[in-house]
């Protein structure tokens, strides 16, 4: 009897201890499920991995050196984005491939165009050859609105109410992870003003490319004066350049700035006939994080300016 009862003794231990150990693997295999996010540019993807943290996997479309104006993601990006709960989107009519994408996802996911909630500017200059491409000309809406931190600060937000709305019993990770965030982000922004402030008043005209840096002049106090045409990879035409070089003149530049990945053939001109300077090329489009784009931005700027 003793022994028979030691047997059944034993039984229940080693069925105690089976328990546990699925409890604990079900337990695990919860933590560890993520949610599938897909973006449209690399500084999306950085801004839902910094909400998400390590509950998230993440499926970059365009990658580190697309044109947002332009890119077609690959079959195989594509695929790699099926099963996605959320797609994330600049918006403000950036993405061409945006209407097929949400043709494709259907009721299948959430897209997001984070832009669409945020303040607009509108695309300006003294003529209609100032512009990032031919969709985004004169009085066009200005679709970059990610060089603006205060609006990148709201973006956050966006984002977490997103992941939470797919993913509620992680709210107060994501709300967490987004507080911590936003206080990076007013560092960085602290830490840009003082920075230009080391600008004169008079030498803050930030003539660049395109016309893809307004939300930034807004926010940090320049003149926008974008003096190349409407594609970068269009050749000027000679009135375009006379028109520019006239621009640039007017304004007393001191320096242009290229933009990273776009020909600068016709600035190199415009330089030559101003005695402005070539600066280093800025990132417009695309980086791979907010915060190491607006550290080159300004130190670019700063060093050129100052």
């Amino acid at each position: 009897m003793i022994l028979l009862f030691k047997k059944i003794a034993l039984l229940i231990i080693l069925n105690m201890k089976l328990l546990i150990s699925l409890i604990a693997l079900i337990t695990t295999l919860h933590c560890s499920a993520q949610t599938k996010v897909t973006t449209l540019s690399p500084l999306l993807a950085d801004l839902a991995k910094q909400i998400g943290g390590d509950k998230v996997t993440i499926v970059d479309l365009m990658g580190p050196n697309g044109d947002p104006h332009t890119f077609q993601p690959a079959p195989s990006k594509l695929a790699k984005a099926q099963g996605s709960a959320l797609y994330l989107a600049s918006g403000k009519k950036l993405e061409p491939f945006l209407p097929k994408l949400k043709s494709i996802v259907g009721n299948k996911g959430l897209v997001l165009e984070v832009g669409l909630r945020l303040p607009s500017l509108k695309i300006s200059g003294d003529s209609s050859v100032y512009a990032c491409c031919p969709r985004h000309s004169h009085g066009a809406l200005d679709p970059h609105w990610w060089h603006s931190i205060e609006n990148w600060r709201r973006a956050s937000t966006i984002v977490e109410k997103a992941l939470i709305q797919i993913d509620p019993s992680s709210t107060s990770y994501y709300k967490s992870r987004t507080k911590a965030y936003r206080k990076q982000l007013a560092e960085l922004k602290s830490w840009a003003k003082k920075e230009i402030a080391t600008i004169p008043r008079s030498q803050r005209n930030l003539a660049t490319g395109h016309a893809a840096f307004g939300y930034f002049c807004k926010e940090f106090g320049f003149k926008s004066i974008p003096v190349q045409g409407l594609n970068k990879e269009q050749s000027a035409t000679p009135q375009y350049i006379a028109e520019a070089i006239a621009t640039v003149k007017k304004n007393k530049v001191k320096a242009i700035f290229p933009e990273k990945g776009a020909n600068s053939k016709s600035l190199q001109t415009i330089a030559k006939s101003t005695g402005a300077k070539i600066a280093p090329p800025l990132y417009a489009d695309h980086a791979q994080s907010i915060q190491g784009m607006f550290q080159h931005n300004i130190n670019t700027i700063t060093n050129a300016l100052k």
